[in-house]
């Protein structure tokens, strides 16, 4: 109350001049008023996607004759923001403030809706009085970081006068993870064709089709929307034709094999296939074979299956043909090579890893007579070794091998990474710690080679 008490005295005895200037700084009546000012805050860029905040913080009652001036402490500002212009296209409006804050907030936000300018009006007033003395335009500029949509519109396809042939486009991507528009056309088809792209059925989705109505082949164009921008346009080829056409033989592809590969193998032939859907029959053959090779195609499990096994028995070069027949036609001819490496130059042997050295300390009991101390022996001993750390270079899978040329010492698994290792009883001497050491190795091996480390075993044994 005696806030208000005071303002509405002041007015009271002042003029309308006091709403355009403060109070006579000579007079000591307390705080001077002054009108409010406002601050927009700093121009701003921003991309599209982001969420703009805007910030009026720095609005203040200020006597621009006297910056210094302390004015009006006890006064709140109230705040009004508007769009003065926004792009053309825009939808946003002083709407978009309440939508995520308010406009009489002192930081409110907008979400723009398209790139371009962004004129935004900032207007103060104090809360009794409703006088505002000034007010700031504060300046957005979207851009767009949005990378261009990029179309994809699959494989050539080829397909069968009347028949419905499939077109794929669901490779199509989006840097930013955007949902796509599709749009398919027939940019070119055969002279004898009356198809046009309205002759496409499902146009706007990913996979859309087209029933050929003459032998030839059709250009398929596709470009894509992320709602924003179309990318570039890609296309691929539809190829009818009124009869059969012949199956396609896919043999794998040709490649290196690795280091310790078994040494049967299986030949993959399930990529063949036939444009009319018909089932197919395989039938492999073996071309050449390294010089020094035995192998023949006799090596091969059944040459009339998709994925027959074959059996190598030297390193090189393995050539095999494949060919599939879909009742009426045979395919083209599909070759594959599968080089075998030397493993005396090609491997790399593996390291072996026994793990850390261990000990145990243990008592046994003694006793005197006639000043001579007689001792139990130590109880024998359990230790983990674990060879985990052992790997191969080339990736290869490792055998191990666990061996001691200690006969005394019982090894639990041979062959596991890890195990147990039991060591005998140990002699003890009256009030000295005898340490006994039990060495064990850990033998690791690829296909070709190996490698040995030893992890050693103490037991310190003292009669007390």
């Amino acid at each position: 109350m005696l806030k208000t008490s005071r303002i509405a005295l002041t007015f009271a005895l002042g003029t309308l001049t006091f709403l355009a200037a403060c109070t006579d700084k000579e007079e000591d009546t307390g705080p001077a008023y002054c009108p409010p000012a406002a601050d927009a805050g700093g121009d701003q860029d921003a991309l599209l996607q982001d969420l703009v905040t805007l910030d009026g913080s720095a609005s203040s009652f200020m006597d621009p004759d006297d910056p210094e001036l302390t004015c009006n402490q006890d006064l709140e500002i109230v705040y009004t923001w508007s769009f003065q212009a926004v792009p053309i296209g825009s939808a946003v409006d002083d709407g978009a403030l309440s939508d995520n804050n308010s406009p009489t907030a002192v930081a409110p936000a907008f979400q723009p809706d398209v790139v371009g300018t962004y004129v935004i009006n900032l207007s103060v007033e104090d809360e009794i009085t409703g006088v505002s003395a000034q007010q700031d335009l504060v300046i957005v500029t979207v851009t767009s970081s949005d990378g261009l949509p990029i179309a994809d519109a699959g494989d050539d396809q080829t397909g069968a006068i009347e028949t419905r042939v499939e077109m794929d486009g669901s490779n199509s991507s989006d840097p930013e993870g955007a949902e796509l528009e599709f749009s398919w056309s027939i940019s070119s088809a055969p002279d004898c064709s009356a198809l046009e792209s309205d002759d496409l059925y499902n146009a706007n989705t990913s996979n859309p089709s087209m029933i050929c109505d003459c032998a030839g082949t059709y250009l398929v164009e596709l470009v894509v929307s992320d709602g924003v921008q179309w990318s570039a346009v890609d296309s691929a080829t539809v190829t009818c034709t009124d009869g059969d056409q012949p199956p396609v033989a896919d043999a794998g592809d040709s490649r290196t094999m690795e280091p310790c590969t078994d040494s049967v193998i299986t030949l993959d032939g399930f990529g063949s296939y036939d444009p009319e859907g018909e089932s197919l029959t395989y039938q492999w053959n073996l071309l050449s074979v390294p010089s020094d090779s035995v192998a023949t195609e006799a090596d091969l499990s059944d040459s009339t299956l998709a994925n027959p096994d074959f059996a190598w028995d030297v390193a090189g070069d393995y050539t095999f043909q494949l060919q599939v027949f879909d009742g009426v036609e045979w395919s083209a001819p599909d070759v594959v090579t599968l080089t075998f490496v030397d493993l005396t130059t090609g491997n790399t042997a593996p390291v072996a890893n026994a793990g850390e050295d261990a000990s145990v300390d243990l008592e046994a009991t003694c006793t005197t007579s006639s000043y001579v101390w007689t001792c139990d022996d130590c109880e024998g001993a359990e230790f983990v070794v674990d060879g985990s750390g052992s790997y191969d270079p080339d990736g290869d899978d490792i055998a191990y091998g666990w061996s001691s040329d200690d006969l005394s010492i019982t090894i639990q698994s041979e062959f596991g990474f890890k195990t147990d290792v039991y060591v005998p009883e140990t002699a003890a001497t009256y009030g000295t710690a005898t340490a006994w050491d039990f060495d064990v190795d850990l033998e690791v091996a690829d296909c070709n080679e190996s490698d040995i480390d030893t992890v050693r075993l103490t037991v310190n044994c003292e009669g007390t």
